[in-house]
């Protein structure tokens, strides 16, 4: 694999969800990567041999990176081979309110069992578990549970789980015990078959001058960092750039024109923002403020959800607009939104209300 483009595909007749309820949709249906992450071939590799040789694996990047998609394909894979297999797929933050959960009605056996009896335990996001003690020593001694019967362990952090500030020591030692795999953004190579995979998925047509230059390293400091979700939100502003197929399309050129796209991207947010406050009745300002009200955080995950569903900005982007939060606080209220969702018939009015609004301009 190494020096060579790779790809790795959900299991024929898949979904892109995979068994987890709130998973989010990935932007792509398949990995893609090149020798700068090499290691995923192995690591997946062994997560479906009979004896694997490495337990657990934690898959460590910023995000964009492929950590979520890797184990939603890890998840799919999983439930077509090994259906007696039991399979236990969950976050950090999920992981922490349950185990508080059974705590308050004494039912800490039960958690233990489900964990215990599972053949595949997958954590997305592990770092979300916050500094919560006893939910980590909990989980440690799940991992150790698990682990002497060689069942299999997947772990997500945005980084190695020694450097990964909330967890104990005893947590980050048996995590980085196993096999730990550095994503990194995707090279030139890998970047050019996103980008065609990305386009023919959404029946986008752009020059193969454009898709050339993209790829390449000589725009890499206007795309930084480039990530899936930020190849992405180039590809759908640049579908929006009338180009004309016969011109030359230079290298000044194309930087220009990613940097006026950018340059219109703010108001659309803004927009989300003034229209889902005042559907609410609510401020702009309660949205991106700090306030902790029940209506407020529906209202502000709401947009959120909104803005990631509509627009190509990512999870940074629309944490730094919603009053700096970071992309963990986004994608949980994404996530929270979805089962409200399916859940509150008024959430789901509401959000089928603003989505017409904003797209009937």
């Amino acid at each position: 694999m190494v020096g060579r483009v790779f790809s790795i595909k959900f299991a024929t007749g898949d979904t892109t969800r995979c068994a987890w309820k709130n998973a989010p949709v990935p932007a792509l249906t398949e990995y893609i990567g090149g020798a700068e992450n090499s290691l995923v071939p192995v690591a997946l590799e062994n997560v479906f041999q009979e004896q694997p040789k490495f337990n657990p694996i934690v898959f460590f990047g910023p995000t964009g990176t492929g950590k979520s998609l890797l184990v939603q394909l890890i998840a799919t894979r999983w439930k077509r081979d090994n259906r007696a297999a039991r399979m236990v797929l969950t976050t950090g933050a999920d992981f922490a309110r349950e185990y508080a959960h059974a705590v308050e009605t004494d039912s800490v056996a039960d958690l233990r069992l489900k964990y215990r009896r599972a053949g595949l335990v997958v954590i997305d996001d592990l770092h979300e578990i916050g500094e919560k003690t006893s939910a980590q020593n909990e989980l440690g001694r799940t991992l150790d549970a698990l682990l002497v019967r060689h069942q299999r362990v997947i772990v997500t952090l945005p980084q190695p789980p020694t450097d990964t500030a909330v967890l104990l020591p005893t947590l980050a030692s048996r995590l980085s015990a196993g096999l730990t795999v550095p994503l990194h953004p995707p090279g030139p190579a890998a970047r050019r078959l996103i980008l065609r995979s990305l386009a023919s998925a959404r029946s986008i047509s752009l020059p193969d001058r454009v898709v050339d230059l993209v790829a390449s390293d000589a725009l890499t400091d206007v795309l930084k960092p480039a990530t899936v979700p930020r190849l992405l939100q180039t590809l759908l502003r640049l579908e929006q750039f009338p180009f004309n197929r016969h011109a030359s399309i230079s290298e000044h050129d194309l930087r220009r024109c990613l940097q006026a796209l950018d340059d219109n991207q703010e108001p659309q947010l803004q927009s989300i923002t003034k229209r889902v406050s005042k559907y609410f009745r609510l401020k702009s300002t309660d949205l991106r403020g700090k306030t902790r009200q029940q209506r407020v955080v529906r209202a502000r995950g709401v947009a959120m959800f909104l803005a990631r569903q509509l627009t190509a900005n990512s999870l940074e982007t629309v944490g730094r607009h919603f009053g700096n939060r970071d992309h963990t606080t986004v994608l949980h209220a994404c996530r929270k939104t979805e089962s409200l969702i399916e859940e509150d018939p008024s959430i789901r009015q509401a959000v089928e209300d603003l989505r017409i609004e904003l797209t009937a301009n």
